[in-house]
């Protein structure tokens, strides 16, 4: 009988100090999505993506800042504040592709 008691008590020690230190995974996801810049863009004119307003072009330069996107087809725009088209390109970005778009008006 003292031996199955012995085991026992080893087992649960073990039980005991395995909920004491729990374990935890660290998972680290690089995000994949491709990025775009714009280098040069007039000091007030605003990035445009697929017809959508990004805010302003000089903020997304390639060095300070990028936009995020989803792989695929893209028009992107400059526009000035009143909406003229400054400069409009088509471009297909795949993951993980940094595109720097350098303004040549």
């Amino acid at each position: 009988m003292k031996p199955i008691s012995f085991v026992l008590l080893i087992a649960l020690a073990g039980l005991i100090q395995s909920c004491a230190h729990p374990q935890t995974a660290k998972i680290e996801q690089k995000d994949s999505r491709p990025a775009i810049g714009v280098s040069g863009a007039p000091e007030e004119s605003l990035l445009y993506v697929d017809g959508l307003k990004m805010g302003l072009a000089n903020r997304f330069d390639g060095k300070a800042g990028v936009l995020m996107v989803e792989s695929g087809n893209h028009t992107i725009d400059i526009r000035t504040a009143g909406g003229n088209v400054l400069f409009s390109q088509d471009l297909f970005l795949s993951s993980s592709t940094t595109k720097v778009i350098p303004f040549n008006p």
